[in-house]
C-alpha cells in the first residue's frame, strides 16, 4: 500500500469520524445530555490521576526497552521520549509516533538494529499484555460472551483451565520471545518481572480510569477493563485511524452493548477520550519544556 493512499485513508477517516460523531451527538442530544449530567467531578479527577499513573508506567517500559539493547537512560528521559512522540499518533500521514521515536533514538546515537529491537520489544509487550488483560477479565466476568462463539468455553472447567493456562502460556511465550529475539544477551529476571508487573498494572489502571467516568452505580468493572484493553489494541493496530479514534469507541460500544445503552457507552468513551488527549498534550508540552528532548550528548551509552 502506497504512502499516499495511507495518507488519504487517514484524512478520510478523520473527516468521516468527525462528521459521524457530530451527527450522532446532534440527533441524540437529549439522551447524551442526561448522561453528561451523571458525571462526577471527583470520579473524573480520580480517573485522570489513574490515567496519569498508567502513562508513567508506559514511560518506564520505554526505559526498560532501551536498557534491553544496552542503552541506559534515566526515567526522566524515557518519560520525555514517550510523552513527546505519543503526540505524533494524532497526526494524519505516516505513523508519526513510531517515526518520531525512531528519529529520537537515531539522534541519541543508537544504531538501527538496536532501535528496531527496542521498538519491537516495547510493542510486543504492549499489545500482548493488553490482549491478555482484556481476554481474561472478560472471560472471568462475561463467559457467555465467548460461549456463544466458542461452545467449549461454556464448560466451567474449561474456563478455569483457560484462566490459569493462558497467563502461564503468555509468560512462557514472552520468555521464549526474549531468548530468541535477544539471542546472546543475558536475561535480567528482575527487569522481566518489572515489565510484567508494569504492563498488567497499566491496563488495569487504564480500565479503572474508564470505569470511573461511568456513574458510581454502574458496576461491571471487569467488563469495562476488558473492553477497554481490547478496544485499545484494535485502535492501536488500525493504521488508518490516528490515535485509534473511532475504532476504540466503536469496539467499546460493541463489547459493552450488552451491559449499557450504546449511547451511554459512546458518551462516556468520548469523555474519557478527551481526558486521554488532554493529558497526553499536557505531558508532551511539559516534558519538552522542563526535561527537554534527549540527544546523543545527554545519555551515556552502554553495551549489552
Amino acid at each position: 500500500m502506497s504512502k499516499n493512499l495511507v495518507n488519504y485513508l487517514k484524512w478520510f477517516w478523520i473527516i468521516a469520524v468527525s462528521a459521524g460523531a457530530g451527527w450522532y451527538f446532534y440527533t441524540h442530544f437529549q439522551e447524551i445530555s442526561g448522561y453528561l449530567q451523571t458525571l462526577s467531578i471527583s470520579r473524573i479527577l480520580l480517573s485522570t490521576f489513574l490515567f496519569l499513573i498508567g502513562k508513567l508506567l508506559l514511560s518506564d517500559i520505554t526505559r526498560l526497552s532501551l536498557k534491553k539493547v544496552g542503552r541506559q537512560i534515566p526515567f526522566s528521559e524515557a518519560f520525555s521520549i514517550t510523552s513527546v512522540t505519543q503526540l505524533g499518533k494524532y497526526l494524519p500521514g505516516g505513523i508519526w509516533h513510531f517515526a518520531g521515536k525512531f528519529g529520537l533514538y537515531k539522534v541519541m546515537g543508537i544504531d538501527i538494529k538496536r532501535i528496531t529491537q527496542a521498538m519491537v520489544y516495547e510493542n510486543v509487550w504492549l499489545l500482548s499484555s493488553a490482549t491478555i488483560v482484556g481476554f481474561l477479565t472478560l472471560l472471568i466476568s462475561s463467559t457467555d460472551m465467548f460461549c456463544e462463539y466458542l461452545p467449549f468455553i461454556c464448560d466451567p472447567i474449561n474456563v478455569r483451565i483457560l484462566t490459569v493456562g493462558v497467563p502461564i502460556l503468555w509468560i512462557f511465550g514472552m520468555i521464549l520471545f526474549e531468548k530468541i529475539f535477544f539471542r546472546g544477551v543475558n536475561a535480567d529476571k528482575s527487569d522481566f518481572l518489572l515489565v510484567l508487573f508494569e504492563q498488567l498494572t497499566t491496563w488495569i489502571l487504564f480500565g479503572i480510569s474508564y470505569w470511573l467516568v461511568f456513574p458510581v452505580q454502574s458496576g461491571f468493572l471487569l467488563q469495562i477493563i476488558g473492553a477497554f484493553s481490547l478496544s485499545w489494541v484494535a485502535g492501536y493496530v488500525a493504521f488508518f485511524a490516528p490515535g485509534g479514534i473511532g475504532i476504540r469507541e466503536f469496539l467499546l460500544a460493541v463489547i459493552l452493548g450488552g451491559f449499557f445503552a450504546s449511547r451511554e457507552v459512546a458518551t462516556y468513551a468520548t469523555v474519557h477520550r478527551l481526558i486521554w488527549v488532554f493529558i497526553e498534550i499536557v505531558l508532551g508540552a511539559l516534558s519538552a519544556m522542563l526535561i527537554g528532548i534527549p540527544s546523543d550528548t545527554k545519555s551515556p551509552k552502554t553495551n549489552p
